[in-house]
């Protein structure tokens, strides 16, 4: 769908023949996105913006176009400039939470939609989508007063409902059960629908109606690998093994390299004393998944059963293993906790110690490494023990663009600016959103005299914080300076 733009800019009582072309060629531009032509909108845009840059509204038609057109990048660029020149234009700040979805980074799409529900209140789709965004992050407590909120702004509307029903399994499973009964009578009488409600009511200890309903969603959709196994773990519970084996057995075909599935139908087939087909499905879950403490456990009785005592005991360690391991992560987490505490008490040293507990009970657990790296840094300590310390974030979560941004800063604390200009790049390209790390870059680039760079990241900037004055000093001068040497 092409959005209209909901900024009315004030229009002069009589415009110029300029200002005619620019909103012909816009008008142009909007029919011919809709009619899905988009190089010729695209173009269209192009002219009008040619004949006047600071029209925001061709910018922001821009963004549209290049966002069906699936430019991400390009659309971004074309939204913050949009914003950069009126920073109160709504739908180019939703539509860039979006595009920072897209590329992958939710930090900023958050951050953009909390400031967009508090600019427009009553928009009820930036709440849903708001509340999307929270639910993908755990935050569950926040994602359904989100879903409330657009629901009760549109309360017709069965995908908001589905999706506050979804989010109160983990809440409230009674009033989960309501209201996706109530997104079923209001459309979305789908396989989605029953499949959902099916999973609150199995949650709510109502295992029969939610055969019925895991039953009705495969009657829409036969092949689904979640609803599947959804019906056969519901039917293992009420001790129905035979037909939970079928489900299951169908999940897995429905999807060979799910480990949850195919633990699930090595359980039910050591309920039916069919050791050897437990075992085989078992292998093939750890296999798959060989931190799946469940399966092991699963496993080291299957083989006990088939006198497979060595196996078994290998089995049973690998699971003691595991155990311990999953315990160690959890007295890390609490460690690190612990040190982020300490640190902003000024207690630097217990803070290092912390984190080094951290470490020993569980090395491969990243935030420990993290915060390892900023509090030597930040402490006067050797910067590269921090930078080591968050190359071994990476080496554990490569998809950490904010460990690329400290390495960054400790950089350039130590005088490696054309090191740390690099790092800041990658973190951008991670995560196009990040604020800190579009202003290092532009600080860096405009150092370095990579004008357009600079000026790129400055207009990113503005376009999250408008009133920052270092950032609109820096767009000024990248874009006076653009094509000297």
């Amino acid at each position: 769908m092409f959005r209209i733009a909901i900024l009315l800019l004030a229009a002069a009582t009589f415009a110029t023949a300029q200002e005619v072309e620019v909103r012909r060629h816009d008008q142009d531009g909007v029919r011919l996105a809709q009619s899905g032509a988009l190089p010729a909108a695209i173009e269209q845009f192009r002219a009008a913006l040619h004949l006047d840059p600071s029209y925001a509204e061709a910018w922001y038609h821009l963004g549209l176009a290049y966002g069906q057109a699936r430019n991400t990048d390009e659309a971004m660029a074309a939204f913050e400039e949009a914003l950069r020149i009126h920073s109160d234009y709504l739908e180019a700040r939703y539509m860039l939470a979006d595009s920072c979805r897209k590329r992958g980074d939710f930090t900023g799409e958050l951050s953009l939609l909390a400031d967009v529900v508090k600019r427009a209140p009553a928009f009820a789709e930036a709440h849903y989508n708001y509340g999307l965004a929270l639910k993908n992050r755990e935050k569950v407590q926040q994602a359904a007063e989100e879903l409330r909120t657009a629901v009760k702004l549109n309360p017709g509307n069965p995908n908001y409902l589905l999706a506050l029903g979804i989010v109160l399994t983990d809440v409230n499973k009674t009033e989960a059960v309501a209201v996706l009964r109530d997104a079923l009578r209001r459309g979305a009488d789908n396989s989605d629908g029953h499949y959902n409600l099916g999973l609150a009511l199995a949650t709510d200890g109502e295992d029969t109606a939610a055969v019925e309903e895991f039953r009705r969603a495969l009657e829409l959709r036969p092949a689904q690998a979640p609803t599947l196994r959804a019906l056969g773990v519901t039917l293992m519970h009420q001790g129905n093994f035979e037909e939970s084996a079928a489900a299951l057995r169908r999940a897995v075909v429905a999807a060979p390299n799910d480990a949850e599935i195919a633990n699930n139908l090595g359980a039910v087939l050591l309920r039916l004393k069919n050791i050897g087909g437990a075992i085989e499905s078992l292998e093939r879950a750890v296999q798959l998944n060989p931190s799946l403490i469940k399966a092991h456990a699963s496993l080291a009785q299957a083989y006990q059963r088939a006198g497979r005592s060595a196996d078994a005991q290998r089995e049973s360690q690998r699971l003691a293993a595991l155990t311990a391991e999953q315990r160690n992560r959890g007295r890390a987490m609490l460690l690190v906790e612990s040190a982020k505490q300490q640190a902003n008490a000024g207690r630097t040293a217990e803070a290092i110690a912390s984190v080094h507990k951290a470490i020993e009970a569980s090395p491969n657990f990243a935030d420990a490494h993290f915060q390892l790296g900023r509090l030597i840094r930040d402490s006067g300590g050797d910067p590269e023990d921090a930078i080591a310390s968050f190359r071994r974030v990476l080496s554990l979560d490569p998809e950490r663009a904010e460990a690329h941004y400290e390495i960054g800063v400790t950089l350039e604390r130590n005088g490696r600016k054309a090191d740390a200009l690099e790092e800041y790049r990658i973190a951008v390209e991670m995560a196009p959103c990040h604020v800190q790390a579009k202003e290092a870059l532009g600080r860096t680039a405009l150092e370095a005299k990579q004008w357009s760079t600079a000026g790129a990241q400055f207009r990113g900037v503005l376009a999250l914080q408008p009133k920052n004055a270092d950032a609109k000093s820096g767009f000024d001068r990248a874009v006076s300076s653009e094509g000297k040497p």
